[in-house]
């Protein structure tokens, strides 16, 4: 998901820059990005993404969406 955001940023760099950008998720994105101790490729893909003010915000379930959401899990 991370790398697909990236590359997103990289091809979209004028318009990421130009607006503010919400991702919704249902991982903990904005967690691994702010964490201290990160390593090799992630913290680069953490720098590299900081500067955007990317905003994650976690995905609210639909009651349609709540069932299939568990039989995926």
């Amino acid at each position: 998901m991370l790398n697909a955001i990236l590359m997103a940023s990289c091809k979209l760099r004028h318009y990421i820059q130009a607006h503010k950008i919400t991702v919704v998720t249902s991982y903990p994105l904005s967690q691994i990005l702010q964490h201290r101790e990160g390593t090799g490729r992630m913290v680069k893909w953490a720098i590299e993404l900081a500067e955007f003010g990317l905003r994650f915000v976690s995905r609210h379930a639909i009651k349609s969406q709540a069932f299939t959401d568990f039989v995926a899990e």
